[in-house]
């Protein structure tokens, strides 16, 4: 009986001692690119927003979206511009993939996330349940 209650009050200092994040219940929902076209150019006119939202460096993601658009650009302003015509279906779809392998966390699915380079090694570490592990170098 004594050690089931040693247990109980270790399982109690355990979840005091964890970030409020593992315990919140909110959804999280990937946020959307306004983009239109204008000329031979796209313009992603709330980008540096989505970055900050996602908690991530906008060159980052920029960099991303130049590999998988097979085009290139620029960060101007809070604006981000694309070589080529892309249309915002198409720019959406990349964001949810730069979300899945970048921001939510493998194990436990939460965005609670970091993204560090630690020697040249890019790294993602859960906030919410302390998970590490590598992610591709861009």
């Amino acid at each position: 009986m004594k050690s089931e209650m040693e247990y109980t009050e270790l399982l109690k200092r355990a979840r005091k001692d964890l970030p409020k994040e593992v315990f919140e219940k909110s959804r999280f929902e990937i946020p959307k690119f306004e983009s239109f076209v204008q000329g031979v150019k796209t313009i992603i006119k709330n980008f540096t927003e989505v970055a900050r939202t996602l908690h991530r460096d906008p060159n980052h993601l920029a960099k991303f979206l130049f590999i998988e658009a097979g085009t290139a650009g620029e960060i101007k302003g809070h604006r981000l511009i694309l070589k080529g015509k892309k249309n915002q279906d198409f720019l959406n779809s990349k964001l949810n993939d730069y979300v899945n392998e970048f921001v939510l966390c493998k194990q436990c699915k939460k965005p609670d996330t970091e993204l560090r380079s630690e020697g040249g090694i890019d790294r993602i570490k859960c906030k919410a349940c302390g998970a590490k592990y590598t992610v591709r170098k861009l």
